[in-house]
Formats: structure tokens, C-alpha cells, sequence
């Protein structure tokens, strides 16, 4: 077997463990519970497996009453939970994405004492989320939910509604085009190196 063909090998043996490697890449859905008392004084509960997971978050549930930063609802200032602290009864952040990285947001809240992180997406978005990076954030319940959802809970909260919320983990969600992706570039990338030694 000649050297080049001795390369090839190596090569397909290296790429295809980046194909076992690109499907760790998995993300997990948050169950989002909300619960609050309506004007007629009855409980309202709404439950939707409609939250992602941050790469960097403990898959871990959390809960506490919904707070609004105090300033820009992009809660970039790192003084924009002043109104909680670690001795207020447990709290969620809800945030808008936009103008600062997720890891400023959630170590913004984090640093206040919330219990958890949750970013709602930009306008226009509807309720589409993304999975978040945050490698200078961790130790802390972190997820994004849809706009539309946030709006809504940002409404109640402005209207002087106690929201109360609670995170759990849902569903692992595969990248199967990740898979895909990388078998193709395996593919290719065989072709075009090992072409004329087999």
C-alpha cells in the first residue's frame, strides 16, 4: 500500500470521527410553565415545551417570579437588576435579545441572584429560537424562548401581574444536518485527496 493511500486512511479514520463528534452536538428543549392570577382573580397556568436550552446552561429546572430589568430591556447594564438580590425570594431575568452578548446578560442578572436566565428573541421573530453560546456565563439556568412569548409575559409583568415561572428540561433535539453535512464533506474531501491512488 503506498504512502499516499496510507494518508488517505488516516485521513477518512480522522473526518469520520468528526462525523461521531458533530452528533453530540445536541440541544435540549425547556418546558416553560406560567402561572399568574388574571383580573378575575383566577390562576392562569400555560405550559409549552417552546424554550432552548443555552450550549453552556445546566440542564437543570428553575423557578421564581418574572423580573423585568429596571432600565433597556436588553439588560446589558450590569446594574439593571438592582430592585433583586441573592435575599429577594427566588427569580427569573427575562431579557430581549440584542445589543450585548448572552454571556453579559445572564452574568448581569446572575451576579443580582437570579435563579435563572430567560431571553426572548428580537421583534419580528415570531416564535423562533436559537440555541444560545455562552461560555463566559455558566452555572446558572440559562434558555430563549420566542418573541411572541415574551412580549406576552412582558406584558402581564408591566401591567403589575406577579408572573410565576417555572423551567424544566424537555426533549434532546439532533442536528441530523450536521451528520449530513459531514459525511459530505468527508466525501468530497476523499475524492479530491485520494483521486488518482485508488
Amino acid at each position: 500500500m503506498g504512502e499516499k493511500m496510507q494518508h488517505c486512511l488516516l485521513l477518512v479514520l480522522c473526518l469520520s470521527g468528526l462525523v461521531q463528534r458533530s452528533a453530540a452536538l445536541v440541544s435540549w428543549t425547556a418546558v416553560v410553565e406560567i402561572s399568574y392570577v388574571n383580573s378575575n382573580n383566577v390562576t392562569e397556568e400555560k405550559v409549552c415545551e417552546c424554550g432552548v436550552y443555552g450550549r453552556d446552561s445546566p440542564l437543570d429546572k428553575a423557578k421564581g417570579i418574572v423580573t423585568l430589568p429596571k432600565g433597556d430591556p436588553v439588560a446589558c447594564n450590569p446594574y439593571d437588576f438592582s430592585n433583586r438580590n441573592s435575599s429577594s425570594p427566588p427569580w427569573i431575568a427575562l431579557v430581549k435579545r440584542g445589543n450585548c452578548t448572552f454571556a453579559e446578560k445572564i452574568n448581569a442578572a446572575k451576579r443580582q441572584g437570579a435563579a435563572g436566565v430567560v431571553v426572548y428573541n428580537e421583534d419580528g421573530s415570531g416564535n423562533s429560537t436559537t440555541q444560545m453560546v455562552h461560555p463566559d456565563a455558566k452555572g446558572i439556568v440559562a434558555i430563549m424562548i420566542g418573541n411572541s412569548l415574551g412580549m406576552n409575559i412582558v406584558r402581564l409583568v408591566k401591567d403589575g401581574t406577579e408572573v410565576q415561572m417555572l423551567i424544566d428540561v424537555g426533549n434532546s433535539q439532533s442536528r441530523p444536518w450536521m451528520d449530513a453535512y459531514w459525511l459530505c464533506f468527508l466525501s468530497i474531501t476523499c475524492c479530491l485527496l485520494c483521486k488518482g491512488d485508488l
